[in-house]
This record gives structure tokens, C-alpha cells and sequence, in this order.
């Protein structure tokens, strides 16, 4: 007979179950009808077939709970990505006359993106710890430094390719659009989930086309700043609901 693990167990009441014996306890597990009782003395006759099929109904519950602590992760973003060239478009002119103006811009994305890393940290916190999984705030921790490199690196070579007549903003748009696609990529390859990899490649299109889009618009620095971090906010926004919705 398949041994079960306290996590498999663990999990099994996340599905529904008020208790699921496993070696050591004195739970009673009740699966559905009210007459399908164990106790430990039964325990030993609990059938595999019936624990594999309630971990394999955890496995959809399992993959639905992430969808959608990505796709609230994604909303989170939507904020913080959206703050940060409205932000500078708002704070550039009377920044760029201060003294220490220009020191200040250069971190003026910080406290938004350290905003966000952290309530989405606790968000993956609390469904690690819904699932019984294992924290392993170190790789996660890891994940997220790798991503600022990425995007910097992105950018620097967006810089490049569109030389000197490129915007600010232009460049985070084109990088945000390229970085979004990436990023459902990655996380389809971590989680073997086809819900994140369309959704993100459409918003990283989507982000993408419309920075060109307003780049060729001849709009003023001001306006390309404001319009960037609409069609942005909405664009992580709209992909987070989807893929909440959908999970």
C-alpha cells in the first residue's frame, strides 16, 4: 500500500477533508459520505486507490490556489509598474533644478518596486504555507534578483538599438513589453502551467506595440510619461484578473 506523507495529508484537508490519518495520529478521515470513517485502528485498510484519486483532485485545487496568487501578483505590479513613469514624468521638472535632484531620480523606482516585492512575497508566503509546502524564501529571493537584472540588461540593450533618439519612456516601454513576455516563460517552465504563458505573452505584445505606438505619436515627454504608465497598470492589471478568473 502507498505510504502518505503528513504534507500529502496536510494538503488533503486544504482540498476539503477535516482530517486525514497518517502514521503516529489519531485523526479520523472523512471522504465524502458521512459512513467512510477511519480511525486509527482502520487505518492500515484505507485503500491506495482512494488516496491517490483525493491527491490527484488536490493537484487541480493546487494549480488553481497559484493561478491565483499570480495573477494577484500581477495586480500588485500593475500598481507599482504603473507609479513609476507617471512618477518621474511628475517629479522630473522640479527635481532636475534641485540640488540633489538627479540623485533622487535615479532611485525614484525603488520604494515602488520594494512595495511590491514585499506584499507579493507574503502573498506567496501564505500559499506556500496554504499548500504545506516548504518556504524557500532563498530561491525565491534568488528568482526576484535575477528578474531586476534581466530587465536592466533588457534595457540596456533597448538603449542601444534605438540610440539617441529614443525616450526614457520609450525604453521602459519596449523593455517592460519584452520583460512581461519573459516572464510568463519562466513561470510556465517553473509551474508547467499553460494559464500564465499565453496571458503574459499577449500583455507583453500588447505593452510593447502601444510604447511604439506612442513613441511615433510625437506626443510631448509628459504625455508619453502618463500614457506608458496607463497601458501599462492596465495591461498587468487585466492580465492578473484573467488569469485569477481563469484559476
Amino acid at each position: 500500500m502507498t505510504e502518505l506523507t503528513p504534507t500529502d495529508f496536510n494538503r488533503a484537508k486544504f482540498r476539503g477533508f477535516r482530517s486525514l490519518p497518517y502514521k503516529g495520529s489519531n485523526s479520523i478521515f472523512i471522504c465524502g459520505d458521512k459512513d467512510d470513517v477511519m480511525t486509527e485502528e482502520t487505518t492500515e485498510n484505507f485503500p491506495a486507490t482512494k488516496a491517490v484519486q483525493a491527491l490527484s483532485e488536490i493537484e487541480g485545487y493546487s494549480e488553481t490556489l497559484t493561478a491565483r496568487t499570480f495573477g494577484l501578483n500581477l495586480m500588485v505590479f500593475a500598481l507599482a509598474i504603473a507609479a513609476i513613469p507617471i512618477s518621474y514624468t511628475a517629479a522630473d521638472p522640479w527635481l532636475t533644478n534641485h540640488d540633489n535632484g538627479s540623485l533622487v531620480l535615479a532611485f525614484l523606482w525603488l520604494p515602488w518596486i520594494a512595495g511590491a516585492v514585499i506584499t507579493t512575497s507574503i502573498l506567496w508566503s501564505t500559499h506556500s504555507i496554504t499548500l504545506g509546502r516548504d518556504q524557500n524564501s532563498l530561491s525565491h529571493g534568488a528568482l526576484g534578483i535575477g528578474f531586476t537584472i534581466l530587465f536592466f540588461v533588457i534595457a540596456a540593450g533597448v538603449s542601444i538599438t534605438l540610440g539617441s533618439d529614443a525616450t526614457i519612456y520609450s525604453i521602459m516601454g519596449i523593455t517592460g513589453g519584452v520583460f512581461t513576455a519573459i516572464i510568463g516563460v519562466v513561470f510556465y517552465i517553473l509551474y508547467n502551467a499553460r494559464w500564465v504563458l499565453t496571458p503574459m505573452i499577449l500583455a507583453g505584445a500588447m505593452i510593447l506595440l502601444a510604447s511604439i505606438a506612442i513613441h511615433q505619436a510625437d506626443l510631448s515627454l509628459t504625455g508619453e510619461g502618463f500614457a506608458l504608465g496607463l497601458i501599462q497598470g492596465v495591461a498587468y492589471f487585466a492580465t492578473g484578473w484573467i488569469i485569477t478568473y481563469r484559476g
